[in-house]
């Protein structure tokens, strides 16, 4: 059997000096006080933990602020705030989120171009067939442009190019037509035993044009909202309408088919080899293309 010998002898006395009292009692004393001071930090109210807020007037050069704000908000905390109106633009924030908006705002606040937008109706070509026909001639004393480019002008009531020019991201809207009287004619009871007229006359439109809003994607496409539209007077007092409304995505420069109607037609002739009956179908195009107009 080992024994464990104490490292003192049970007679002997262990004593501490005043010094080393002296120096455990600060010890304990500015570690309590470290104590209390971090527990009271805890209980401050979060606000003011948090970073200091400046605020910031910016005047966008290019974009109207409609444009830039939605862009800006995943960049924000929830005391954050951005408004204003027009072109000038109010920012809370703190500072280093302040620099990050800033350097946003550099790659957002790019000048807006021009564009031409050019619809035509009623067209028996398709976009392909007007691409290829869309040429460009070089000669040494000049350069001719072939085909169904530069300025189209109308041909007919019913085949007619429509241009408006307008800033990216701006809706443009155009429209053109005419009018003609239109007579109404009521019978009535008279109360006489005989039928009672009375007629009217009232204004018929018939108009031809196009909203649109375009919007540029890198240098050479771009996305649109169209709602092209086009009337015509027809026999007996009535009124043709052809509309559609879409969303494309297109190259500049170049056509597009942006939808088409077909048309059937059947006749009939009696002759003496018997009934002779012919169906021709014909497809109607609307078309659009857009340039750079800067």
């Amino acid at each position: 059997m080992r024994w464990i010998r104490p490292l003192a002898r049970p007679d002997s006395l262990l004593t501490l000096t005043t010094a080393t009292c002296t120096h455990s009692q600060t010890d304990l004393y500015l570690g309590l006080r470290a104590l209390i001071v971090f527990l009271g930090a805890l209980m401050l109210p979060p606000s003011l933990h948090a970073e200091e807020t400046v605020m910031e007037v910016i005047t966008l050069q290019n974009r109207p602020i409609a444009e830039i704000q939605p862009l800006l908000t995943p960049l924000l905390d929830k005391n954050d705030v951005v408004s204003g109106s027009g072109f000038n633009l109010i920012v809370k924030t703190s500072p280093g989120r302040l620099e990050s908006i800033l350097a946003l705002l550099e790659q957002l606040d790019t000048r807006q171009h021009n564009l031409l937008i050019s619809v035509l109706q009623n067209s028996h070509k398709t976009a392909e067939q007007l691409n290829a026909e869309l040429a460009i001639a070089v000669s040494p004393a000049a350069v001719r442009l072939q085909g169904m480019g530069g300025d189209t002008r109308n041909t007919s009531s019913q085949h007619a190019t429509q241009q408006l020019r307008t800033l990216e991201g701006q809706a443009a809207h155009i429209q053109t037509g005419q009018q003609r009287p239109v007579e109404q004619i009521s019978v009535y009871d008279s109360g006489y035993g005989y039928a009672g007229f009375s007629s009217n006359t009232q204004m018929q439109e018939a108009s031809n044009g196009f909203a649109a809003t375009p919007r540029l994607v890198g240098n050479n496409e771009v996305i649109i909202d169209i709602t092209p539209w086009s009337d015509r007077f027809i026999h007996n007092q009535g009124l043709e309408t052809q509309s559609l409304a879409t969303s494309v995505r297109a190259r500049l420069g170049q056509w597009v088919d942006l939808g088409a109607s077909g048309i059937s037609e059947q006749t009939e002739t009696t002759g003496f080899n018997g009934i002779n009956a012919r169906t021709s179908t014909r497809d109607v195009h609307i078309l659009m293309k857009i340039d750079l107009a800067d």
